[in-house]
């Protein structure tokens, strides 16, 4: 059993080499029924799935704040259609190494059915809900591919998460790989599991994984402290910076705040100027306008 479970969209975005920060979603949600129908088998759930998180973004988000994120299928049997496309392509056709698990399947699509808006992830046709709000999902298959095993997405792995590269001809491969636990060495940040960090001594050298620090822990970068800290001047993990708190780039500044000139500010709300999606509290900065999208309000 899969002791990690990253959301599905990341496996989709490693896949098209694409870098996704989560998108707030919507405001106010509506209530909606349960998708219902049959138990899912192994054969219809990539569909369903797809179905599901389309109506689901559909039900949360109207047209101009679809468009803003990049979706512009003009229905939800579209976007699943297109969304479901993607994932046959990068998963051998369909097929999922492993054993399908009837009642995670049919607990996912109820908890994407329940999903709150403002957990929705959109990257164009690439959609998610964070896993906290679906934990389901990922064990809709015990996967059967082993440590190193070719993979297409993360059901295939018996453990852990399908690691996409392309080389510099284009060729992509791909494998399962666990990440690190406590103890275990590692190479970067990133080969550890989320709530560590990779304690290396004389960069790059190999290192060892460890938990994320604590105020005052001395630091080298802002992935050596626990999440909601930075790595400070001095070395140190500190607090980050409230709204017009001084700052030298965004990694200085709290959530749902950046950093402008040397300051701590605000993220746009809709209909403020923007350079880049990074800039808006959507998450979406509308190239015909240079101004913030707004987050979705439900329908």
């Amino acid at each position: 059993m899969r002791t990690h479970r990253p959301v599905l969209l990341a496996t989709l975005l490693s896949i098209v080499a694409v870098a996704m920060s989560a998108v707030p979603g919507c405001g106010d949600d509506e209530a909606r029924a349960s998708s219902g129908g049959l138990e899912p088998t192994g054969t219809d759930f990539l569909s369903r799935y797809a179905k599901a998180l389309c109506d689901r973004t559909f039900a949360c988000c109207d047209a101009a704040t679809r468009a803003a994120h990049g979706l512009d299928a003009s229905s939800a049997d579209a976007c699943a259609s297109e969304f479901e496309a993607i994932f046959v392509a990068f998963s051998g056709g369909g097929e999922v190494k492993g054993t399908f698990v009837p009642e995670k399947a049919e607990a996912c699509l109820a908890e994407v059915d329940a999903a709150p808006c403002a957990e929705l992830q959109i990257l164009g046709v690439l959609l998610g809900v964070d896993d906290e709000f679906t934990p389901s999902c990922l064990d809709a298959w015990d996967g059967s591919a082993p440590e190193g095993g070719t993979c297409g997405t993360d059901w295939d792995c018996a453990q852990d998460r399908c690691v996409h590269t392309i080389d510099a001809s284009g060729q992509r491969t791909s494998a399962c790989k666990a990440r690190a636990a406590a103890g275990q060495p590692c190479s970067s940040r990133f080969d550890c599991d989320e709530a560590l960090r990779c304690d290396q001594p004389s960069p790059p050298s190999a290192g060892t994984c460890a938990p994320r620090l604590a105020v005052s822990g001395s630091c080298k970068a802002s992935l050596d402290c626990q999440e909601e800290l930075r790595c400070g001047q001095d070395g140190t993990c500190q607090a980050r910076e409230q709204a017009d708190g001084p700052c030298a780039s965004d990694e200085d500044c709290a959530a749902g705040t950046r950093c402008d000139g040397a300051t701590c500010a605000p993220l746009g709300a809709a209909g403020a100027p923007c350079s880049s999606d990074s800039d808006c509290a959507s998450s979406a900065c509308v190239d015909a306008t240079g101004t913030c999208a707004d987050v979705c309000k439900g329908s």
